[in-house]
């Protein structure tokens, strides 16, 4: 029941909920499209667990807001069109929760067709054997970690970025995450771009890199993106973006094992010529792979 004072009535936090959804609905889809109460409701409750409050009945209880309510924090940077991932500091790939914050990523759901088309790969070739594997610009170390959580085979992973504060954060969902990671694997973490000065060859090379011209492309991403997400990880100077990945497959052809293959995240407008590039630059085989909306987003190569 709604609870009345002298300032007025004041509702449930369900209450509350589904008429802010209403009053905002055209804001919140600009900066959420396709953002439901559902989802809404499953990311207060994990805020508001993190943040030290009991979410069991959280929406049936009244909610007043103020300054110190962190559910209050929640709705003022929904209003500002902060992604809900970096409101929460945490977000859900694959089967686990990984913490994020804006020095990293968002983990994307296409993402997960790249771990899915890896663990085919292991399971295919090197079940029951070791497979030394790379993950070159890892953020959040939800490619990496999460195929360690399987044991098809014994993993020997390296998880490499040139950021500072990306590879502390993949540590720590490390930390978060060891138990769900088999005991057979082993992984280090190292500061490089791409895979200058990397020690040894690897059967799986695997890359998320930033593929997104600054210039060309601007006109597609999503203006939340532009504001929150690091530049750095998603951008390329458009003099240098073919050069860029010239020098990145490259060492990708030096650094694979004969039998090995790479499989690399990229941009469906410019898939097609990177394709060519790899072809020219001796790989055997390049496939492009389409994600979930049958649009191109994924290189795989093979080097004999």
């Amino acid at each position: 029941m709604p609870v009345t004072t002298k300032k007025g009535t004041i509702k449930k936090l369900e209450d509350y909920l589904q008429s802010f959804f209403n009053e905002e609905k055209i804001s919140l889809l600009s900066n959420y499209p396709g953002l439901t109460l559902h989802r809404l409701r499953n990311d207060i409750k994990l805020h508001a667990f993190l943040s030290g409050v009991d979410s069991e009945e959280l929406f049936e209880f009244p909610y007043i807001p103020h300054r110190s309510n962190p559910i209050t924090l929640f709705f003022e940077k929904l209003k500002e069109g902060v992604p809900l991932e970096y409101i929460t500091g945490y977000a859900y790939f694959y089967r686990s929760l990984f913490k994020v914050t804006p020095d990293v990523l968002i983990p994307r759901s296409e993402t997960e067709i790249l771990v899915e088309l890896a663990s085919l790969e292991i399971q295919k070739n090197y079940r029951n054997k070791t497979c030394r594997l790379i993950d070159v610009g890892t953020g959040s170390g939800i490619i990496a970690l999460t195929l360690m959580m399987e044991d098809f085979a014994t993993l020997d992973v390296v998880a490499t970025d040139i950021s500072d504060k990306a590879l502390t954060l993949a540590k720590e969902n490390f930390f978060n995450l060891r138990y769900t990671v088999s005991a057979k694997h082993n992984i280090s973490f190292l500061k490089r771009d791409r895979l200058e000065e990397v020690e040894g060859n690897f059967d799986i090379i695997l890359s998320n890199p930033p593929y997104i011209k600054c210039l060309g492309d601007l006109a597609s991403v999503h203006h939340q993106v532009l504001s929150y997400e690091p530049a750095m990880a998603l951008f390329l100077d458009d003099d240098l973006y073919d050069l860029w990945f010239e020098d990145f497959f490259r060492s990708i052809h030096e650094k694979l094992t004969p039998e090995g293959i790479s499989l690399i995240e990229g941009h469906e407008s410019h898939l097609e010529d990177l394709a060519d590039m790899a072809i020219k630059l001796g790989f055997a085989k390049v496939d492009i792979i389409k994600d979930y909306t049958g649009r191109n987003r994924f290189l795989r190569f093979k080097k004999q």
